[in-house]
């Protein structure tokens, strides 16, 4: 079987704080990638009350952006996140797979820090395209930057003789944005979830954008309700 290479932590960077990362914190890009990596992967992975899949996303990507930064390696990452994830009863859903079910999760942290963008992502207060609230958005790229290369040789039906460009993106705020990413991952994102009307047409998200619409708007903060974005 052909291993997966995980590329190493960023920690210890002049400049940057004891996690790793600028004193500003992540871009909400990122941010909201790493978040909606790590509910998926706990979703697939790993079993637990909803509350606690939940809880256990929280304070994962909470422990890599203001504690202890990314771990180097998969036995580093289980040691850190095996005592909370324990502690909340959320375990691998198959124990000879323990190990394989917390290297996803490393890698999932590593896919949103590759991914990050050089622009300044967190926009002007506007209202967010799929919950409506007016709000701080991001840009979410409807073809994830990621797959680029990959969608430039294989467009997704109806791409190219539409005329739409791999560039184009759709602004949402980092709730809704982070729900899209947990939602499924990069390339099911390109091929069936590139516009935002097929986003909502999805019953979870649709669910989750409305659950957002009766929220307060916040200038900024994590999200706790990724639960309604299954």
């Amino acid at each position: 079987e052909k291993s997966r290479v995980i590329r190493p932590a960023r920690a210890g960077v002049p400049g940057m704080g004891d996690s790793g990362f600028p004193p500003g914190g992540l871009k909400p890009h990122t941010e909201a990638l790493m978040q909606g990596n790590l509910a998926r992967v706990l979703r697939e992975r790993f079993t637990g009350e909803d509350a606690l899949l939940e809880a256990a996303t929280e304070m994962l990507f909470l422990d890599v952006i203001e504690d202890f930064g990314v771990p180097k390696d998969v036995t580093t990452a289980r040691a850190r996140y095996e005592p909370m994830l324990s502690d909340l009863d959320v375990l691998p859903a198959d124990e000879d797979d323990a190990a394989d079910a917390y290297e996803a999760l490393l890698e999932g942290v590593n896919d949103a820090l590759a991914n990050e963008i050089d622009e300044e992502e967190l926009l002007g207060d506007d209202a967010c395209e799929m919950c409506e609230r007016v709000m701080p958005l991001t840009r979410h790229h409807l073809i994830p930057r990621s797959e680029w290369k990959f969608f430039e040789k294989r467009p997704p039906a109806g791409f190219a003789e539409s005329g739409r460009s791999l560039q184009e993106t759709a602004l949402l705020c980092r709730q809704c944005h982070s729900a899209v990413h947990s939602f499924a991952d990069e390339r099911a994102l390109g091929e069936r979830y590139n516009t935002v009307e097929a986003l909502m047409q999805q019953e979870s998200l649709a669910k989750f954008a409305a659950f957002q619409n009766k929220q307060r708007a916040r200038k900024g903060g994590h999200v706790n309700a990724l639960k309604y974005a299954r």
